[in-house]
């Protein structure tokens, strides 16, 4: 007779991988416009003593809508269990950024990337419970693979999705967009996200005999707002330098006169650091203190960024690859600890670490480029990658939070 348990675990697998696929696609198109910016710029900017602050634009534009705009998807998605979020999260990224090249004005590209922002804030927050409940009891590891599969396609999907337009001509960019379509079709058919699933974030992601009752979002975070808002201003600052790096170091790679396509693979391989950084964690995070992981990220990345910066050649690019591993090797630990604060309540709580705290670090790189038209970019970029030290002070507030690497926590 056969066990009626194993075509439920085949199909979990089976849809926790396609999700993660489906977040690879998504990000590939997600991250463009950074190897789009310098192009965009020479394209629209109406002098060079405005360009930074321009981009500086384009990014607040892009995380208010992709970033922010997952808090509002995280109410919904709390509320209403549709694969639909997914459905129109990964088409509408697709459609918005694989149109930008041929926007005639900033305005047209801050719609387009309103349009494309508003499919990524659609897609995160519900797909990022699903992936961690999909993993059932490898909560840790599968939150860390579903958004290692998203960093993979950060770093490596513009690679592929720009190899034409390099080589024919910015033109062909829009034809970019039919992979991200044909998959969105496919989203509704594959994964059925069955309501017997328990969404509610436990420690090693165990399911409970009976699903926990919700209680009201204020009522699970009120006595704990402090904890909170300290995972989620180094959520935020530390995102602050990762976005600023991915984008403006674009434009300084220009700037020193980078091919297009290596100025690409340099931007690929910061990204790519911080998939390996999130991927670590996710083994990381049951064998480390929780805290050391996170003062290590904090203070490790820091000196790392700053060599990559004053280096030339191979090192350049090591420094740059370390860095980012290190500084990305907490991104995990946010989300966890505070799935575990706001227990039925999670997409909320995967919203405000990665959405809103992504939205405020890109909302803040506006003043990084009107810091940069003023001081010079390389100046600022310095300022930047030093932003993580400031942070570590506040891990003596998170004292009495869980630590992950206990095994009966």
């Amino acid at each position: 007779m056969e066990n009626p348990q194993n075509p439920s675990k085949a199909s979990s697998r089976k849809q926790f991988y396609f999700l993660t696929l489906s977040h690879t696609v998504l990000d590939s198109y997600a991250t463009l416009l950074s190897h789009l910016q310098p192009l965009l710029l020479t394209k629209l900017a109406t002098s060079v003593a405005t360009r930074n602050s321009l981009a500086g634009n384009f990014i607040s534009i892009y995380s208010v809508f992709s970033s922010l705009g997952q808090i509002l998807f995280g109410w919904l998605s709390d509320r209403v269990r549709s694969v639909h979020f997914l459905t129109f999260g990964v088409g509408f990224t697709a459609i918005g950024l694989s149109l930008l090249w041929v926007a005639p004005s900033p305005r047209v590209v801050y719609l387009l990337l309103a349009v494309g922002g508003l499919g990524i804030a659609s897609f995160h927050p519900q797909a990022t419970t699903y992936a961690g409940a999909l993993a059932s009891e490898g909560r840790g590891m599968g939150t860390s693979i579903f958004l290692t599969g998203g960093n993979i396609g950060r770093a490596l999907g513009p690679l592929v999705l720009m190899f034409i337009p390099y080589r024919f001509g910015l033109e062909y960019l829009v034809w970019e967009m039919i992979p991200g379509v044909l998959l969105a079709v496919l989203v509704p058919k594959v994964l059925k996200f069955e309501k017997s699933l328990d969404l509610t974030a436990t420690p090693r992601g165990r399911l409970e005999a009976e699903p926990r009752p919700q209680e009201p979002f204020w009522t699970v975070a009120r006595p704990h707002l402090l904890p909170l808002n300290v995972l989620f201003i180094i959520a935020a600052l530390r995102t602050v330098t990762a976005v600023g790096l991915e984008n403006f170091l674009s434009i300084y790679l220009d700037d020193q006169n980078y091919s297009d396509q290596v100025r690409s693979l340099v931007i690929a391989v910061f990204i790519f650091a911080g998939s390996m950084g999130i991927m670590s964690s996710g083994w990381l995070i049951t064998r480390v203190n929780t805290y050391v992981l996170l003062l290590v990220s904090l203070l490790g990345s820091p000196p790392l960024l700053y060599a990559s910066l004053h280096s030339e050649g191979p090192s350049f690019l090591v420094f740059l690859f370390l860095g980012n591993v290190v500084l990305s090797s907490s991104i995990t630990v946010n989300i966890i600890l505070a799935q575990m604060i706001l227990r039925g309540h999670e997409n909320i709580a995967s919203s405000f670490m990665m959405g809103a705290a992504w939205g405020v670090g890109g909302i803040l790189n506006k003043f990084v480029g009107v810091l940069g038209d003023q001081y010079g970019l390389p100046i600022v970029l310095d300022g930047l990658v030093m932003i993580p030290v400031v942070l570590a002070p506040l891990l003596i507030l998170l004292r009495d939070q869980p630590n992950l690497s206990r095994p009966n926590i």
